[in-house]
């Protein structure tokens, strides 16, 4: 019986695609052999504009069906009528909502940014390198004791050479000298003082012979400062201090001096590491010379010996404050105070320990 139904249902579904939509048919027998020329040409332009979508709806109507649950009239009449009753419409299925996944407490929790790197702490100066001629070494000895006493720096050296200095390398080599001093001691700070013996004639690196005071000998001496500064700037030193020369009461020293200082001045300007320290005018009072001189205790004595170039004690002990002073806003030194001692605690009060006033009368029991 079921097969006889399904049978009938397949002839009144075939004659119903038919009848609604003519022109499909048409469409389909354009194939065949037995159809005459024009209407198999007339066929064959038909379009099929939504006819797979039509066709692909219909079957799945068609599955949708439940021959047991259907009774002959009405499947029948429903058939004609080219509608579905409602119980062979097709379930429309809701759009599925995309599902939320539920947020874990973790991804609710901030994400905590990494600490921000400290900044390098800068390494103290703790080696000090004093270098030049027998100048220096008034002024070397004035260094290490202040640094030693004020600032509490005992690791220092004074290295210097009389008679020397950046002119007559032929006589006291100080680039080959500095390079031991730089390898063996690896000093810190660095601090120069050259001149006292340099104003005299000179030999440039060609072999060319230059009086004082020409501009052959200035070039020429620039570059033996140009060549020490390098030297210098080059190596492993972190702070370099070059020291001019004073004024002195004597003119030739004066003019020599001042030549001298414009070039240290300009040299080392070129290098970072290098830092030039003026002291024409430490020892002079309203652009001229003064012999004597007040230190930061006001004490006034003399600052120069007979010779109108080396310090006395007093002298170099002052120059040494302009440089220290230097050396302390550049944060090089520093003045370490003293830890405070901690205040001892005070002792408990107990009854035993305090005592009564002679009018105080002790309470007495009865």
């Amino acid at each position: 019986m079921k097969d006889r139904e399904f049978l009938l249902l397949v002839c009144l579904v075939s004659l119903t695609l038919i009848f609604s939509n003519f022109s499909l048919f048409l469409k389909s027998i354009a194939s065949s052999s037995f159809l005459q020329p024009p209407l198999k040409q007339a066929a064959q332009q038909l379009k099929l504009e939504g006819f797979r979508q039509t066709e692909q709806a219909f079957w799945n109507q068609i599955k949708e069906v439940n021959l047991d649950q259907l009774s002959p009239p009405t499947e029948i009449a429903n058939l004609n009528s080219g509608e579905l009753s409602p119980q062979q419409k097709p379930l429309t299925t809701p759009n599925p909502q995309p599902t939320q996944k539920p947020i874990s407490s973790a991804a609710k929790k901030p994400v905590s940014l990494p600490p921000k790197p400290k900044p390098p702490v800068e390494k103290p100066y703790t080696r000090f390198l004093f270098v030049g001629d027998s100048i220096m070494f008034d002024l070397g000895v004035k260094l290490q004791y202040n640094l030693r006493k004020t600032y509490k720096i005992s690791n220092t050296k004074l290295d210097y050479k009389v008679s020397s200095g950046l002119n007559r390398i032929d006589y006291y080599n100080w680039y080959n000298r500095t390079t031991t001093l730089l390898k063996s001691y690896k000093p810190d700070v660095i601090v120069i003082l050259f001149g006292g013996n340099d104003g005299q004639d000179i030999i440039d690196k060609n072999g060319r012979y230059y009086p004082l005071f020409t501009p052959g000998w200035e070039k020429a001496y620039q570059e033996r400062v140009e060549r020490y500064a390098k030297l210098l700037s080059t190596s492993s030193v972190r702070k370099v201090y070059w020291v001019g020369q004073p004024m002195s009461r004597r003119p030739r020293y004066n003019r020599i001096f001042s030549v001298l200082n414009k070039i240290y001045g300009t040299v080392s300007q070129a290098y970072p590491k290098i830092e030039y320290i003026s002291t024409w005018g430490t020892f002079a009072s309203g652009g001229k010379y003064a012999a004597l001189v007040a230190d930061k205790s006001g004490k006034r004595r003399s600052v120069k010996i007979n010779d109108g170039v080396h310090f006395t004690s007093h002298g170099a002990n002052i120059i040494s404050e302009v440089v220290l002073e230097q050396m302390k806003k550049d944060k090089i030194v520093t003045i370490k105070s003293k830890p405070s001692k901690p205040a001892s605690p005070q002792p408990k009060l107990t009854p035993s320990s305090v005592s009564k006033s002679p009018t105080q009368k002790s309470a007495q029991t009865p």
